[in-house]
């Protein structure tokens, strides 16, 4: 099983972009990460990680920073390009991106990246349904990234990823996983067994993006969703 969590989880206690934080889930056992580039304004602390501070992860993705709109594509476009030249070295399996955030994504195609588009939870206006995301993805042939927590939340009966899987399996590459109460609540608390049992594939990579907050709650939380997989 490929399982950890986005170093976003510790974003309260921790700096989602520094090793330590890398070391953290590491030392939990997780053989996978997924580095949180939450701002584009943090593009020099980004292009300080080496790839061996990601060592003894089999399984490492990227999420992208959020886009803030025209103001800020001089900056977003110099997040993109360093993501483009840490590639090369790191060489991220893939780069998850919330596509409401863009008007249009001519910008984004300017730059070859392993692009990895997210079904939207329900504060979002677009990308929430099958008929959304298909438009999308015949514009910009990327891969997805289901995420259960934003499916739970449009759809309580998870009948929603079956339609995702029938339309879109074949891009599927990385799976998001956590609780619902208020946002991202750790499983372990919530007990949400529906939103576990709707994992189409357990042989992908799957980022928990719950459990952080306290951080003590990290290991509760990877401990619950590991052996809840393994025996359902």
């Amino acid at each position: 099983m490929i399982l950890g969590f986005s170093s976003g989880t510790l974003h309260r206690t921790h700096d989602a972009l520094s090793p330590d934080t890398f070391d953290v889930f590491r030392k939990l056992g997780c053989n996978a990460i997924e580095v949180m580039f939450h701002n584009a304004v943090d593009v020099d602390k980004f292009l300080q990680i080496q790839k061996s501070d990601l060592d003894g992860f089999e399984y490492v993705s990227l999420h992208a920073p959020m886009y803030m709109g025209k103001e800020q594509d001089a900056e977003y476009r110099r997040a993109l390009l360093a993501i483009v030249e840490k590639q090369k070295e790191i060489n991220f399996q893939c780069v998850v991106l919330h596509p409401d955030m863009f008007e249009t994504l001519d910008m984004l195609k300017e730059f070859d990246l392993p692009y990895a588009i997210e079904n939207m939870d329900n504060r979002k206006s677009r990308y929430k349904n099958v008929e959304d995301l298909k438009q999308l993805f015949a514009e910009f042939d990327t891969k997805f990234v289901l995420d259960l927590n934003h499916v739970y939340v449009n759809d309580q009966s998870m009948n929603l990823t079956t339609e995702f899987i029938r339309e879109f399996g074949d891009r599927l590459t990385e799976i998001h996983l956590s609780g619902f109460e208020a946002l991202h609540e750790p499983l372990f608390i919530t007990k949400q067994t529906e939103i576990l049992d709707a994992l189409p594939d357990k042989s992908l990579p799957i980022i928990l993006e719950s459990g952080g907050n306290p951080p003590e709650y990290l290991e509760k939380e990877y401990g619950y969703v590991k052996e809840y997989l393994q025996n359902h």
